[in-house]
């Protein structure tokens, strides 16, 4: 479906052409709060209270809400335990057609959500650009969050702007939400807003996918693997020795050899082509001591390492055979067989999900895409994932990702393209207009 009349879709186009600024400079201030997530803790609040007076100046009721205040979060299957919530609201703005307080999309009228994340990974490293500046240098804004994913936050805040400076009429309720904690695997922050009620007949998820439209999406969890064994010093002679350094690179070795074989399985439609990698963080054993040297082999070291998944893969499935592979490599290793394994989840578990491709909604965003661009639109999964499950696996809104392009992203010098910011907007207004006006 398509805006109804040119003038109107020529209306959004100009609109935004006009605020090219304002949507860059709101990009800009959004990187400028330093919305750290550090996990149990997070600073999110400054950049919340700023996105809920944004709200309230276009017109919104405004809901500012800690998620362990929501009912039956704590409860829920999909919590993940050991988060402080002190000072880290939610904030969640409708635009309706009913003046009544209503929860929106509840009544049966269209509705249309947009969601992001406030928070953002630490800030770690130099680059050439500050972490929190929002520089913009050849075509591309750089920040921390900028790409991860404060620009996409941006452009639905500036296309629900568009909407309400064109005074359009809408038919329906209008939900633009920026949750806290969803880095380091969090997501409590989004599933908190589906059980206070805010559901929709779609929702829109601007992680940085690159202007692909997205119905799928990869999973994945976070590993940290200890291996352990009694000190055996230096050995002096001893023929035998336990070696927890040794001992976890045929670890390694293992997990390579089984990241092989699972990515040689026949895999999801739309993933056929698609390699899950095992991705090794932390690699540590031993210390160096303080003349700058060690003297003996250590009784302990730890791999740390995120592993993809594609949808269908359970929970239960993936441990499975991770430990499956530690357990075989320890019967064939001697090395093995004289240290001990334990394995620690630093993350929750994120499934792989998707949404139906012929929902709807996904016509109406790939028309105004092609319109805004003058291409036709790519549909491809998204090869992250992200928490975009919470929607489509514990609510009924199912969720689609449609991102900027950028690069950088939990790095130094985090950039998003400045125009992919303008096509965004544009392309979030129009979908406004023919989804709700």
């Amino acid at each position: 479906m398509m805006v109804s009349t040119d003038r109107t879709r020529n209306a959004i186009l100009d609109w935004v052409d006009e605020h090219r600024a304002d949507i860059i400079g709101l990009t800009q201030s959004l990187v400028k709060f330093p919305s750290e997530n550090k996990t149990p803790h997070g600073e999110e609040r400054e950049c919340q209270m700023f996105v809920a007076d944004f709200l309230r100046d276009i017109g919104c009721r405004v809901d500012v809400f800690r998620p362990d205040e929501v009912e039956g979060l704590t409860d829920h299957p999909a919590y993940w335990p050991g988060r402080d919530y002190s000072d880290r609201p939610n904030v969640v703005g409708v635009l309706t057609a009913r003046s009544d307080e209503g929860v929106a999309g509840s009544d049966g009228r269209k509705s249309l959500l947009f969601t992001g994340h406030a928070d953002v990974v630490p800030a770690h490293g130099e680059g050439r650009f500050g972490w929190w500046d929002g520089t913009v240098d050849d075509g591309k804004l750089y920040g921390r969050g900028s790409n991860d994913m404060k620009g996409g936050i941006a452009c639905y805040l500036m296309a629900a702007r568009c909407v309400r400076d064109l005074d359009l009429d809408l038919s329906g309720d209008l939900i633009l939400e920026t949750v806290v904690d969803e880095e380091s695997g969090g997501a409590n922050g989004t599933l908190a807003c589906r059980l206070r009620g805010y559901n929709a007949d779609a929702a829109i998820l601007p992680e940085p996918n690159n202007m692909v439209i997205s119905t799928a999406n990869r999973g994945g969890q976070q590993f940290r693997l200890h291996v352990t064994g009694e000190s055996a010093g230096m050995g002096f002679g001893e023929s035998v020795l336990t070696d927890p350094i040794t001992a976890l690179g045929h670890i390694l070795v293992a997990l390579e050899k089984y990241n092989k074989e699972r990515n040689a399985r026949p895999k999801p439609e739309g993933f056929e082509e698609d390699t899950f990698p095992i991705m090794p963080f932390v690699l540590r054993a031993g210390e160096v001591l303080p003349w700058g040297t060690q003297d003996a082999i250590p009784d302990s070291s730890y791999l740390e390492f995120w592993i993809e998944i594609p949808p269908g893969v359970t929970k239960d499935q993936l441990q499975s055979e991770l430990r499956s592979v530690v357990e075989q490599a320890t019967q064939e290793t001697p090395a093995l067989q004289r240290v001990s394994t334990r394995w620690e989840e630093m993350t929750r578990f994120l499934p792989g999900t998707g949404m139906p491709a012929d929902h709807p909604s996904i016509k109406t965003l790939s028309d105004n895409l092609e319109v805004v661009t003058g291409e036709s639109s790519i549909h491809a999964a998204a090869p992250f994932a992200c928490d975009a499950f919470m929607f489509n696996e514990h609510s009924s809104t199912p969720a689609v990702i449609f991102g900027p392009r950028g690069g950088n992203s939990h790095a130094p010098d985090e950039w998003v393209e400045v125009e992919d910011l303008i096509r965004l907007t544009k392309t979030y207004a129009l979908t406004i207009a023919d989804w709700l006006a």
